[in-house]
Parts: structure tokens; sequence; C-alpha cells
């Protein structure tokens, strides 16, 4: 990586594969034979707080378009909040002088459990190997960003 903030992003890559592990999303596996191995690639992105504070945020995310609908997905979706959801909370918020708090969870969508199995590679610079050398790939138990 050659960016000015390389380091930065090699700490926040590290971060985000604690965080992986953390939540008990994958395991480490050999591929079994007939299985399709799905691609990731980290996603980048510099955003600013609302004292215009940069953050470096990144996401390991699957490459969706190597996915076969009915093989390795059935349905796709954002688990995000509906617009008319977070009107009515706001209203309600006013009406009753409530504060209202805003927060960013890093790792929101990283706890979904998935009802069929998915093998992804490992991202570049943290790859394991089985203890005779074997490349291992991740068996996912949550669904990851994609």
């Amino acid at each position: 990586m050659e960016s000015p903030e390389a380091s930065g992003w090699e700490k926040a890559m590290k971060g985000e594969m604690e965080a992986l592990k953390e939540n008990d999303t994958f395991e480490l596996t050999t591929l079994p034979e007939g299985k399709n191995l799905v691609g990731g690639r980290w996603v980048y992105t510099i955003k600013e707080d609302a004292n215009g504070l940069e953050t470096l945020k990144e996401r390991y995310v699957a490459k969706g378009y190597s996915q076969v609908h009915g093989i390795n997905y059935e349905e796709t979706f954002s688990p995000t909040a509906n617009i008319t959801s977070i009107r009515i909370l706001m209203q309600l918020a006013a009406q009753y002088d409530l504060t209202v708090h805003q927060m960013d969870v890093k790792t929101a969508f990283l706890h979904a459990p998935i009802d069929h199995e998915i093998f992804m590679e490992q991202p570049m610079g943290f790859e394991e190997l089985s203890q005779n050398g074997v490349k291992l790939v991740y068996r996912l138990k949550k669904s990851l960003y994609s």
C-alpha cells in the first residue's frame, strides 16, 4: 500500500480482522471439493465526524458478483432503518421533549447468521495456513458485507 495513510489503513485492517474474529463471523477450514470460493476485497473510506476529524473506515467485503443465485445466496438485503421509522422516532422525540443520540455501530452487519455454506478467500496479508501448509479459507458463520 502506497498511500500516505498506509500505516493508519494497516492498523484499521487489523482492527477489522479482530472484530470479525471476536464476532465469530467465520471459521478457518479447507475448501471442500466441489464448493465455490467467493472472493473478497478491502473497501476503504475516509469519513469526517461532527468535529471535522477524519476517521479511516475499512471493510473486508465479499465479491458478490462471484456468487450464483440459489447456490451461494438466496436473497440480498441491507438491514438499515426505514426512513418512515426514523421520522416517527424524531416526531415522538420532539413531541415528548426527548433527547436522541446517534451512534455508529462498526460491526452492525456482522450479527446475522447464515443458513447455507459460503466459503470465502482470506484477505491478502492475513492468510493463515493449516499445520501441513495447506491454504485455508473462511467458512462464513454470519453475514458479511457484500
